[in-house]
């Protein structure tokens, strides 16, 4: 039975990095976009539709608009991806897939060049390899049953990744892919990456003790 392959991208306002992110795509082998969109107020929607994604509108949150998205999707393979990033290299999901890959992830390369930047590329690659523990903006490839195995994304506002990857490795841990994804470095011109990377490991500490997404989220902006 031939596989068919469904990429999923969550959005909010991101009229600039998403043409990007989608015209990238013509670097794997897919059947059908779609773009879940929480409330855009810029030209996020009207640009996914032009470049041939499928548009479904949603509730704010990247949980939320995740699982709809699978909810709509008609692929047996899943890749979610987020809408500032971009796929650099050519690669076959569904060939690997053939291959015994069920859940995966590619390797993270910031578009920014500062030496602080690079290492923490290096940090996160290393993490995730290590610990078969990537997060969302290293690209998710799942295979669906799989993903409906684990239960699925949550509805957290953020966080749903993290959640979504712990509860994979328990069945089948996610596979370094050979592939690279640009990643938007804008999250770290307010303030130092190591810092704010510190930050990120206290929630992801305080979620594992019990600390609830939605109570955590004030700390992260």
């Amino acid at each position: 039975m031939r596989s068919s392959l469904s990429v999923i991208i969550p959005t909010l306002n991101e009229e600039i990095y998403l043409p990007l992110a989608l015209k990238s795509l013509a670097n794997i082998e897919l059947d059908e976009v779609i773009v879940v969109d929480g409330g855009s107020e810029d030209k996020t929607p009207f640009i996914a539709k032009s470049l041939g994604a499928r548009v479904i509108q949603s509730e704010k949150g990247r949980g939320v608009q995740l699982k709809k998205g699978v909810e709509v999707a008609k692929g047996d393979l899943l890749f979610f991806m987020h809408a500032d990033c971009r796929i650099l290299d050519r690669i076959n999901l569904k060939d690997l897939y053939k291959k015994g890959i069920k859940a995966g992830f590619l390797n993270l390369v910031y578009d920014g060049n500062t030496f602080s930047l690079k290492v923490l590329e290096k940090l996160i690659n290393l993490r995730a390899r290590l610990l078969h523990l990537p997060y969302g903006d290293q690209g998710l490839f799942v295979e669906r049953a799989l993903y409906e195995k684990t239960g699925g994304f949550k509805e957290y506002p953020f966080l749903e990744d993290f959640d979504l990857v712990l509860r994979l490795r328990k069945i089948f841990p996610p596979q370094p892919l050979p592939g690279r994804i640009l990643v938007s470095s804008r999250k770290f011109k307010a303030s130092s990456p190591f810092l704010i990377s510190l930050k990120n490991n206290y929630i992801l500490l305080r979620f594992l003790f019990g600390a609830s997404p939605e109570n955590l989220k004030k700390f992260y902006k």
